[in-house]
């Protein structure tokens, strides 16, 4: 299995990189938590499906439960899990407004330990074009083909 990337044209006008194409992964359909168990239960441990289940949903309700307290969890060689707020601006700071200025709360995972940016980015070879943008590229490439195939003939010389 590899990690799938899909091209997509940046069609935004005002941008400097207007029409340019760019990478970025599928989201593909995640697993379950059971999914996950059963997976761990087959990497030879000594732990039953039920035991890994159980500890993994308090994993799961804990983590939760610590970032709504604003406290970040480092799982070592995985992640920190920390919230992160997105929130428009305010002309003063007595005119901010949590209630108001604040628009949403998210879920942020920054790689750390053995699995930092530049560990995954050791997994380029990895990489591998998702379906849609495999058929996209041949659809392109025959298109361009044909193109090629339509230019004028050169007249040929007279003796």
């Amino acid at each position: 299995m590899a990690i799938q990337i899909e091209e997509y044209k940046n069609t935004n006008t005002a941008s400097k990189t207007y029409g340019q194409y760019y990478g970025r992964t599928v989201d593909n359909t995640p697993i379950t938590l059971e999914e996950l168990v059963d997976h761990m239960a087959n990497h030879n441990t000594p732990y039953s499906p039920g035991c890994i289940k159980g500890v993994l949903t308090d994993m799961v309700k804990c983590i939760r439960h610590l970032l709504l307290d604003g406290i970040n969890v480092k799982v070592d060689n995985l992640a920190i899990f920390k919230a992160h707020i997105e929130s428009s601006g305010a002309p003063t700071l007595l005119a901010y407004d949590l209630g108001t200025n604040v628009k949403s709360i998210k879920l942020v995972a920054q790689a750390v330990g053995d699995f930092t940016r530049a560990e995954l980015t050791k997994a380029k070879n990895k990489l591998t074009y998702g379906t849609k943008t495999r058929a996209a590229r041949d659809a392109a490439r025959l298109e361009q083909q044909g193109q090629q195939g339509q230019q004028e003939p050169e007249e040929p010389m007279e003796p």
